[in-house]
């Protein structure tokens, strides 16, 4: 093998391996609360991304088991972690099952989304 042939063949390499960083997006990695956990009413709901997310662009919404939007704050995220993104419950919520519908837009402008439920119990 020459050395043009060693050459091509790193670089090659070198850009297999770099390329899903560089495809990388903002995955849910844990919420709060948890996904199909069972809790009290929560006062926020965070959720930890694998990467920062942009809370201007980014979106939470909040669903009663009939459908019904629970009101929720504007996005922000953690000072300490730029992949939290935190938004406040607005009121009290009463037992039932709930789902949380999310997108989220990283700081490389890639964007994501899911949904994921959880219980409050009484």
């Amino acid at each position: 093998m020459n050395r043009r042939s060693t050459v091509r063949i790193a670089a090659a390499l070198a850009f297999v391996f770099a390329a899903p960083a560089a495809f990388a997006h903002a995955q849910l990695e844990k919420a709060t609360p948890a996904v199909g956990g069972a809790v009290t009413s929560p006062a926020e709901i965070r959720l930890k991304f694998s990467e920062g997310v942009e809370p201007h662009f980014s979106g939470v919404a909040l669903t009663a088991e009939g459908g019904a939007a629970v009101p929720l704050g504007k996005p922000s995220v953690d000072p300490a972690d730029k992949s939290v993104l935190i938004v406040k419950v607005g009121k009290t919520l009463p037992p039932g099952v709930y789902t949380v519908t999310w997108r989220a837009v990283s700081v490389d402008t890639h964007h994501t989304q899911g949904d994921f439920q959880f219980t409050v119990t009484p």
